[in-house]
């Protein structure tokens, strides 16, 4: 089964998305390709990577086993090794596969110590796509946990995990484009971390045919100083209820405790200087739009609108018109990417 095309129905429907030329070299945002970064997004996270464990290694398997007793214990020892071992070498050419769908071709891929992307192409365009955080990454958990910020060479304050993350790939990937990329326009995209870095990299890398951004669940990257030399535009997609939009606390909610840590005694006011030096001023970056939320999976009624202010959200939340249950689950690029390819067939019927 594709994942980009899961009824013969949606596969006619991407190629009749596909079938008009998308825009390029201007800041107008497009529904359709918008679905497309969508899809590069959660094809991403095929694991083109060399596993940590080789899932043939059964010495080690066997050595590890030997030290464990209990059953239970060697049950969640081959649950853990069967979700960090894969064969990427069918990893990729199922990625390959999925991309077929798309008229898009593999042209590069980065892999450093826990941040992974990829340069793919088509005849019109480039398109540069960052894998987001995995629950079995140490690395990801890592970077997205360093939310204190750090001053920026090109001015401002950013995230320093995101900064960390991006700058192992960033000499690889700006080498690749130096010697690589000619004359078409480049799209930059990625889903929650991976949003995050595409930020950073939209204003950190050297390339003038960068034609946008396209982010999807992204949390905030720095702070509206840092935002200014972003040249490109960036469109953030945001999903109903997804919480890692609203991370890491914008100015407002940083205010607000540091105020109330002043009323703490003794080491209230050390918490709230530090708070106030490390955490406030984080802002979003780019142009905001909104999928709203729907009910039992009927993504064809979802509605793609601009910016929803945070008290309009809380409001749905209040009046249960965005159930808490789907709150995880609003996070997932593959909702994002459903909810956006009826979107884009609807306007472009």
């Amino acid at each position: 089964m594709s994942i980009l095309a899961e009824t013969s129905s949606s596969l006619e429907q991407i190629k009749l998305v596909l079938e008009k030329e998308l825009p390029m070299y201007r800041e107008a945002f497009c529904d359709r390709t918008c679905f497309i970064m969508a899809c590069l997004s959660e094809l991403v996270y095929l694991k083109f990577n060399k596993p940590i464990l080789d899932p043939n290694d059964k010495e080690l398997v066997k050595k590890v086993s030997n030290l464990l007793v209990d059953e239970s214990k060697l049950l969640n020892l081959y649950k853990l090794l069967e979700l960090l071992s894969y064969n990427h070498e069918e990893e990729k050419e199922k990625l390959k596969k999925e991309l077929d769908i798309l008229d898009f071709q593999i042209d590069k891929l980065f892999n450093k110590e826990g941040t992974q992307a990829m340069i793919v192409s088509t005849s019109k365009f480039y398109a540069l796509v960052f894998r987001g955080t995995e629950a079995t990454s140490i690395a990801d958990i890592k970077s997205d946990l360093k939310a204190k910020q750090t001053k920026c060479e090109l001015g401002g304050k950013i995230h320093t995990g995101f900064k960390e993350a991006f700058e192992l790939v960033q000499k690889e990937i700006q080498d690749y484009i130096d010697e690589n990329l000619k004359d078409k326009p480049l799209l930059i995209t990625g889903h929650s971390l991976g949003g995050a870095l595409a930020t950073v990299a939209t204003k950190s890398l050297k390339y003038d045919k960068i034609a946008a951004c396209y982010t999807f669940g992204s949390p905030r990257v720095g702070d509206e100083i840092w935002m200014l030399g972003i040249k490109a535009p960036v469109y953030r997609i945001v999903n109903s209820a997804d919480p890692v939009t609203m991370l890491p606390f914008g100015t407002e909610a940083v205010d607000i405790l540091t105020f109330l840590f002043r009323f703490v005694p003794y080491i209230g006011e050390k918490i709230s200087r530090y708070l106030e030096s490390n955490f406030s001023g984080y802002s979003h970056a780019g142009y905001m739009r909104y999928l709203t939320n729907i009910e039992n999976g009927e993504f064809e009624k979802a509605e793609l609108v601009y910016s929803v202010s945070f008290l309009r959200r809380i409001r749905a939340y209040l009046l249960r018109k965005m159930p808490f249950s789907s709150i995880p689950a609003d996070h997932a690029i593959s909702v994002y990417r459903k909810k956006l390819h009826f979107i884009a067939f609807k306007r472009n019927q």
